[in-house]
């Protein structure tokens, strides 16, 4: 299984060690020119504007040899790593997390290709771990006794993160125990329960439109919570050249 505890005490020793010069450093492209990656990388703190941040890194296997690599193909990135001499077990967890991660998401897969009437290994190749686009973000949401100004719903409510659709086959998200998160259902927006134990698994665009929305993406926002907490989505995608033609179960 998953040590959500060792989880949780590696992604809060890193984001309490980076220095102002390492995030910036590891940056992506929006906020730091020098370096071409738009998705690995760290996503900074904006002061007076952004008070989120987060890590962002990608499949392992994205290694310099790797052909979509050499092909310059989008989205593929070799993850650059803070300094592991600073940062011991920082990559080493990372990487075993990302594949911990693809093979639970891949036996959830599983049984969801089974309720749709497919064979139990229908969604396989397409995840194959040698090519898969899956992600994962390290998000830490911070205490300000000085927030930046947020967003505000068309109810009212505060928003750290507007109402959106995960663009991924399927995210399954561990989280800190403070409740945050918003479903849109037919009756309005419900609060989704957080555990500190457990993890949420949503269902993205891609799933959506492979079942013509037999399992639909849902609609979703962050509610705005001053408090300090970790938001750790892993966003299951399938490979570049991968084919799932849409069907109707």
């Amino acid at each position: 299984g998953v040590d959500v505890q060792l989880l949780q005490d590696v992604v809060n020793e890193f984001h309490r060690t980076m220095t102002d010069q390492e995030k910036y450093d590891l940056a992506i492209h929006a906020y730091n020119k020098a370096n071409p990656h738009i998705r690995n990388g760290y996503y900074m703190a904006v002061k007076g504007k952004k008070a989120v941040e987060s890590f962002c890194y990608l499949n392992p296997a994205f290694t310099d040899d790797h052909p979509m690599i050499k092909a310059g193909t989008p989205l593929h990135e070799v993850n650059r790593w803070p300094d592991e001499e600073r940062h011991p077990r920082f990559r080493s967890f990372c990487e075993s997390y990302y594949r911990q991660m693809l093979r639970l998401s891949t036996v959830i897969m599983r049984g969801l290709a089974l309720a749709l009437g497919k064979p139990e290994h229908f969604f396989d190749a397409a995840l194959a771990e040698a090519d898969t686009l899956s992600s994962v973000s390290l998000i830490r949401y911070p205490y300000l006794e000085d927030y930046p100004p947020v967003k505000t719903g068309p109810d009212g409510t505060k928003l750290s993160f507007e109402d959106h659709l995960d663009v991924s086959m399927i995210t399954v998200l561990f989280q800190t125990e403070v409740q945050n998160l918003q479903v849109e259902t037919v009756d309005g927006w419900r609060d989704l329960p957080t555990s500190g134990e457990d993890f949420l698994v949503n269902c993205g665009t891609y799933l959506g439109h492979v079942t013509n929305d037999y399992f639909p993406a849902p609609n979703h926002r962050v509610k705005f919570v001053n408090a300090e907490r970790l938001s750790l989505p892993f966003f299951l995608n399938a490979g570049h050249h991968a084919v799932i033609d849409p069907f109707v179960p």
